[in-house]
């Protein structure tokens, strides 16, 4: 058993991890945090520390976590987390999958890649300072992630206000073509095993939440080869490109690390999460890549915390665990979540014909029910529920959920406040 923290967890970049991970057999998983964040609501082994990425104490909070769970390995899930990790590699506890230390700096500063990289034919042209004549150009935080504060550039006065805001930024030509992002997996030596460019088709504050796979070119090959060999990255890693005006790709920056979209990747076949951890605790692995079509898009989804105290569901058949001709998918999850919670689930119904039956039809095991309650002469569901106290009814009918609740005064759930019973912390 692999035990795994990721830090900080709630990150699209820690979320992705999870996502990645929380199924894996030889893998458990532990997220942290330094802020409230999403990654409570997903990682069921979670903790919030007190000390940020640049307190002189957030070494010392991570290893008193790193002892007391027995952690193997740390994935860090933000840049700035993986150059703390790679200069302070000494006082960790652990391992932790970040490069070396004269990497992590190159690749958090995109000026410090761009001088490394200069003499590449790769390499978009950097402008040195405020000239008539040269607009439009690109401006971005050399120090940052996603297309945060990246800007088109369109005249002079606005080139020297961002070179006086005292933040500093990379200033390149203005490249109007296609962006893409390579994603890279390598092994424990750094040798590039795969690459998959997908084209950023929707950016969301500064987070690609659109995205599809395209063929890699014999140009990105070579690119994505040579950066490989010249910073011979572990694991997981990425790249991105625009192409100039005569369509000919430039890069833009390279990340040692997991990305949120790299779901896409994933669902064709290369778990980067997974093959990270493996490269880094220096175990073999072969990559698979499969070629079909796909696309990834993301949106914000709901994660409830509730305090409900119930052992006992009494759940309705028509129009609620059935509806219009297929079992409910939220309440399908649910009931194997109860299961495994040993709650005990009574399906109250008025069905017309016989309820098992209607359950075999749908390849509903009748086992999955302690009790199955047919009602069929118009008496009250709210009888079969009395004195049951730590129980919840959930029924589409709003008359069957008004009695209920007046009779019984338990939680009474429409089908579409369902999804808050959801239990997503693996």
């Amino acid at each position: 058993m692999i035990k795994v923290l990721v830090f900080p967890c709630g990150s699209e970049i820690g979320l992705e991890i999870h996502a990645a991970l929380k199924f894996n057999k030889a893998v458990k998983l532990f997220g942290v945090s330094s802020v409230p964040d999403h990654g409570e609501y997903v990682y069921a082994n979670y903790r919030q520390i007190d000390a940020q990425v640049e307190s002189v104490d957030f070494i010392e909070q991570l290893n008193v976590l790193i002892d007391e769970w027995g952690i193997d390995i740390v994935l860090p899930a933000h840049d700035s987390v993986i150059l703390a990790l790679a200069e302070r590699r000494a006082e960790l506890a652990t391992l932790a999958a970040v490069p070396d230390v004269e990497i992590a700096r190159l690749c958090r500063n995109k000026n410090a890649t761009y001088a490394f990289f200069a003499d590449s034919d790769f390499m978009p042209r950097t402008i040195a300072g405020p000239v008539d004549g040269i607009y439009p150009i690109f401006a971005k935080p050399a120090v940052g992630q996603g297309s945060q504060g990246a800007e088109q550039i369109t005249e002079r006065s606005r080139h020297e206000q961002l070179l006086k805001s005292g933040v500093e930024y990379v200033f390149s030509e203005y490249l109007p073509g296609i962006e893409c992002t390579v994603d890279c997996i390598s092994d424990q030596s750094g040798v590039l095993l795969n690459e998959s460019p997908r084209v950023r088709e929707r950016i969301k504050s500064g987070i690609s939440v659109a995205t599809r796979p395209i063929a890699a070119d014999a140009r990105i090959r070579d690119i994505a080869s040579r950066i490989a060999e010249s910073l011979r990255l572990p694991g997981a890693w990425f790249f991105q490109l625009k192409k100039d005006a005569k369509g000919d790709w430039r890069l833009l920056e390279i990340a040692p690390r997991i990305a949120g979209s790299m779901a896409l990747s994933r669902n064709r076949g290369v778990n980067y999460a997974l093959l990270t951890l493996y490269a880094y605790l220096g175990l073999p692995f072969e990559v698979l890549v499969q070629d079909f079509p796909i696309r990834l898009d993301r949106a914000l989804a709901n994660r409830f915390r509730v305090e409900h105290d119930y052992d006992s569901v009494y759940l309705d058949l028509d129009d609620t665990l059935i509806v219009e001709g297929r079992v409910h998918p939220t309440l399908a999850a649910l009931i194997y979540q109860w299961q495994a919670q040993r709650v005990r689930i009574v399906l109250v119904t008025r069905h017309a014909r016989c309820p098992k039956q209607t359950l075999r039809d749908y390849r509903l095991a009748e086992s999955l029910f302690a009790d199955i309650m047919h009602i069929q002469d118009g008496s009250p569901k709210s009888q079969v529920i009395a004195g049951n106290r730590r129980a919840i009814f959930i029924d589409d009918s709003w008359r069957e959920r008004l009695d209920v609740r007046r009779r019984c005064g338990i939680p009474v759930f429409d089908i579409d406040t369902v999804e808050q019973l959801l239990d997503a912390r693996n």
